[in-house]
């Protein structure tokens, strides 16, 4: 998929935006946007599990989208306590539109790294 549109994606995904709406506004197929974001899953799935290993969890009510959406340096971000309370307790929710933009992010931070 174009990177333009997968950019627009993610943003109408931390603005907490469904599926449905994402793809209406850009007229793409929700197959396809789907298709999107589980490749942000698969791509970003074992960092975040190493990432949020043997956390404890200080804040489990950590609503994080405010700084989410402020915050353009990733390592800045997963040094935040409310971001990896929020990764770790919402990592498993693959319908989580925050986590899909903390996905995103992650998912450009190491396709960025690993060139």
């Amino acid at each position: 998929m174009n990177p333009k549109i997968e950019e627009k994606i993610a943003q109408m995904r931390c603005e907490n935006r469904p599926v449905k709406q994402i793809a209406k506004k850009l007229g793409v197929n929700r197959d396809d946007i789907e298709a999107v974001i589980k490749k942000w899953i698969s791509y970003t799935d074992n960092y975040l599990k190493e990432l949020v290993k043997n956390r404890k969890v200080k804040n489990p009510k950590a609503d994080p989208g405010l700084i989410i959406n402020m915050t353009s340096n990733v390592e800045e971000l997963l040094k935040n306590d409310d971001v990896l309370d929020y990764i770790a307790l919402h990592m498993s929710d693959y319908h989580d539109r925050l986590m899909d933009c903390i996905r995103y992010k992650i998912y450009a931070y190491l396709k960025q790294k690993n060139k």
